[in-house]
């Protein structure tokens, strides 16, 4: 297509602003719906890939327990702890989550907030100036953990024996921390609220360092660039009325088979009061679950969008088909001039390309920014690109959308006599 045929199929358009509008209106509700279900589809396909990339572990041999919020006491949560290990049954019973920390040594200090600007932190997570997220993690999670240093070393079984032995509480920081001459490898800091806990940072992560947001079957996943991984213990955690969280995860001790640790554990359960306020099923399970729900809840939306498509590609055809009564005269003078029937197919062919595949790249521009945003402040980093599957079926549907009008304005223009042109004149 030269410059002089843009510029004819530019000029056509701006004269007839209403219906181009409508059409393109048309377009991006319909790309829209199909790309943001296509999408969401296939990302849940993904979680299971995304899981495992952050488990040191298969996620079939690690055991999620979901507790109610009444379930039990803290005490009698650790009692029942205590009998799962000597069982052999799990390793361990552990959970992380995300808190925060305020740092005194960052107060009104210049490299925390270019830091902070440069990463674009919601003020709402610093809480206070020298705020930090954290994520906490009970011992035992650090064994699920497969991360990558950057430099200095990882938490050891020994680092959450701090309170005990009355040390300055180990801390892994986040690059970016590191990157902006915040901490380094031994670097002591305080807390900025209670100023006799100290703190000792013994390792950087590497830049690209993530975990889970929520549960570890969940593919919200974060960065943990401007974070520190706190290890914490009972005597912090388990003095209050109520349990710190309701996911706990333990790893299956080898040698024993997953259908029996689970059959085991549910024994346990009873026998200490809890066989109705706590599941257990493995990682692997868990994805699976959540995988064939939410496919089970996307599925009538995706249905719903191909046919809204589908409709929508019909409906537009009919308007550029109506449309082609008011345009006769303007055909007629075309012909006149010495256009050939080649020459106007080309102009509405042209037309018809234009607005579909404009109106779909201000959606995949929109989808996009909107999606960067969405992984900026919430950091949920599976979901910032967009899966070939998903780009693939969008680019077919775009496809459809813009050959069925073409053929068929191609066929209405070849059944126009010469006597229906230019007012009635030959």
């Amino acid at each position: 297509m030269n410059m002089r045929k843009l510029k004819i199929i530019l000029q056509n358009i701006s004269k007839r602003k209403a219906i181009c509008v409508l059409i393109s209106i048309q377009v991006m509700i319909s790309i829209w719906l199909l790309l943001t279900r296509i999408d969401a589809v296939e990302k849940i396909n993904k979680v299971e890939e995304d899981v495992e990339l952050l488990l040191s572990k298969n996620s079939g041999e690690i055991v999620h327990m979901i507790f109610a919020d009444d379930a039990t006491h803290p005490k009698d949560f650790l009692k029942f702890r205590e009998q799962v290990v000597k069982s052999g049954c799990l390793d361990y019973i552990a959970y992380s989550a995300k808190s925060g920390l305020t740092v005194k040594e960052f107060e009104n200090n210049p490299k925390y907030h270019k830091m902070v600007e440069g990463l674009n932190i919601k003020k709402d997570d610093l809480f206070f100036d020298g705020g930090i997220m954290t994520l906490d993690i009970e011992s035992g999670m650090e064994e699920l953990m497969q991360f990558k240093l950057a430099k200095g070393r990882g938490l050891e079984k020994d680092d959450f024996n701090f309170y005990k032995e009355g040390k300055a509480i180990p801390l892994i920081a986040g690059y970016s921390l590191y990157e902006n001459g915040l901490v380094d490898v031994g670097t002591k800091i305080t807390n900025g609220d209670f100023e006799d806990i100290k703190y000792e940072v013994v390792g950087i992560l590497s830049e690209d360092s993530k975990w889970f947001s929520s549960e570890l079957s969940s593919n919200q996943i974060m960065y943990l660039r401007d974070k520190f991984i706190e290890p914490i213990c009972d005597n912090e955690i388990y003095i209050y009325d109520i349990l710190p969280s309701m996911n706990y995860y333990g790893e299956i001790s080898k040698g024993k088979n997953k259908e029996l640790v689970l059959e085991e554990l549910k024994e346990l359960a009873d026998k200490n009061g809890l066989s109705s306020k706590v599941d257990f099923m493995t990682v692997e399970d868990d994805i699976e679950e959540d995988r064939e729900f939410m496919k089970n809840y996307y599925k009538y939306y995706l249905i719903f969008s191909v046919l809204f498509f589908i409709i929508m590609t019909f409906a537009i055809t009919v308007l550029i088909i109506l449309s082609l009564d008011s345009r006769k005269e303007e055909i007629g003078i075309r012909v006149a001039m010495g256009a050939s029937f080649k020459d106007i197919r080309a102009m509405f062919s042209g037309e018809i390309l234009f607005i579909n595949l404009f109106s779909t790249l201000i959606v995949f521009v929109v989808y996009t920014v909107l999606n960067r945003l969405n992984f900026r402040y919430d950091e949920v980093v599976s979901k910032i690109d967009i899966e070939p599957l998903t780009f693939i079926s969008v680019i077919v549907g775009v496809a459809f959308m813009c050959i069925l009008p073409i053929y068929i304005v191609t066929k209405r223009l070849s059944k126009f006599n010469p006597s229906e042109l230019v007012g009635g004149r030959e």
